[in-house]
C-alpha cells in the first residue's frame, strides 16, 4: 500500500474545514444581509467567485487565456459549468430552502458520483464488490438523514435534489480538471472556472443587481471577501490534489467535508438542530466513505 504524505492529509483537512465553514457563513448571511431573492443570492455568489478567480491569477504558472485556447472545449466547459456555475447555482438555491447540516452531508456524499463517473470518463478501475457495498450503505445513510434531518431543515425534498445536483456538478468539474490539469495547470484552470463561472452566475441573477448593490454594506463586503479567499484557497489546493492524485483516492477523502460541514453548521447556524436522521445517516455516510477510502488505498 502506498503511504500518502502528511502534506496530503493537511491539505485535505484544510479544504474540508474551509468548505465546511461556507455552509454556516452563507446561511447566516442570507438572514443578516437580508438576501431573500434567488437573483440576489446569485449576484452574491457570482461576485464572490469572480473575485476568487482574480485572487488566484498572481499564482498561476501560465496565462489563463493561453491555457483556455489550448484546452479541450469539452473539458473546459465541464470545469467552468460543472465546478462553478451549475454547482453553485444549485448550492445557493438549496441553502435558501434547506438546512446547512443536511447540505453538508449530501454535498459531501458526492463521492457516489465520482466513483461512477470516473471509470466512464477517466478510464479508472471500477469499484470492487466491497466498495459497492459501502456505497450502498452510503445511499441508505442519505435516505435516513433525509427522513429525519432535524428542526430548521426547510423543504427537505427540494433541498435534497438540489444538493445532490450540486455534488454531481462538482464531480463533473473535477473530471474536467483531471483531464486538462497536466497540460494547462490546475491554478490557471481554477482561476478561469471561478472568474467566468462567477460572471455567469451574476448574469443569470441580473434581476437582483439593483436591490443587491443598493443594500451593499461593509458587512456584505467583508463576507464576500472571506468567501472569495475561502474559494480561492480551497479550490486551488483541491484542484492541485486532483492533478497529482487518483480521483478515486480523493473521492474517498471527501468524507471529511460533510463531517466538518455538519459540525460547523450545528455550532454556528441559529435555529437549526441536528435530528436523529442526520446523526445515524451521517455515521453511515462518513463510515462508508472512510472504509471505501481504505479499500481504494489498499488496491
Amino acid at each position: 500500500m502506498k503511504i500518502l504524505p502528511l502534506s496530503f492529509y493537511l491539505q485535505v483537512l484544510l479544504c474540508s474545514l474551509l468548505w465546511g465553514s461556507a455552509f454556516p457563513v452563507i446561511k447566516n448571511s442570507y438572514e443578516f444581509l437580508q438576501i431573500t431573492e434567488l437573483s440576489e443570492q446569485l449576484v452574491f455568489a457570482g461576485s464572490r467567485f469572480a473575485l476568487a478567480g482574480l485572487l488566484i491569477l498572481p499564482f498561476c504558472r501560465r496565462s489563463p487565456l493561453k491555457v483556455a485556447r489550448e484546452s479541450s472545449t469539452a473539458s473546459l466547459g465541464m470545469i467552468i459549468f460543472g465546478q462553478t456555475f451549475f454547482q453553485y447555482l444549485f448550492f445557493y438555491f438549496a441553502l435558501s430552502v434547506s438546512s446547512g447540516a443536511l447540505g453538508a452531508l449530501l454535498v459531501g456524499a458526492g463521492s457516489l458520483w465520482w466513483v461512477v463517473l470516473a471509470p466512464l470518463m477517466l478510464r479508472t478501475s471500477w469499484p470492487d464488490r466491497r466498495q459497492w457495498i459501502t456505497l450502498f450503505c452510503c445511499v441508505v445513510g442519505i435516505c435516513i438523514a433525509v427522513y429525519r434531518p432535524g428542526v430548521g431543515s426547510g423543504n427537505v425534498l427540494i433541498g435534497t435534489i438540489a444538493f445532490l445536483l450540486t455534488s454531481l456538478s462538482s464531480s463533473i468539474g473535477a473530471i474536467g480538471i483531471k483531464r486538462e490539469a497536466i497540460r494547462g495547470g490546475s491554478r490557471a484552470l481554477t482561476a478561469l472556472s471561478l472568474f467566468i463561472g462567477g460572471f455567469l452566475l451574476m448574469a443569470v441573477g441580473a434581476k437582483g443587481w439593483g436591490s443587491y448593490w443598493t443594500s451593499f454594506s461593509w458587512a456584505t463586503f467583508g463576507v464576500t471577501v472571506y468567501l472569495a479567499i475561502l474559494s480561492a484557497t480551497a479550490f486551488t489546493l483541491w484542484n492541485r490534489l486532483i492533478e497529482n492524485y487518483s480521483v478515486n483516492v480523493l473521492s474517498s477523502f471527501r468524507f471529511l467535508i460533510p463531517l466538518c460541514g455538519v459540525i460547523e453548521s450545528a455550532i454556528f447556524i441559529k435555529g437549526e438542530t441536528i435530528g436523529m436522521g442526520i446523526v445515524v445517516g451521517g455515521v453511515l455516510i462518513v463510515g462508508s466513505l472512510a472504509i471505501s477510502s481504505r479499500i481504494e488505498r489498499n488496491r
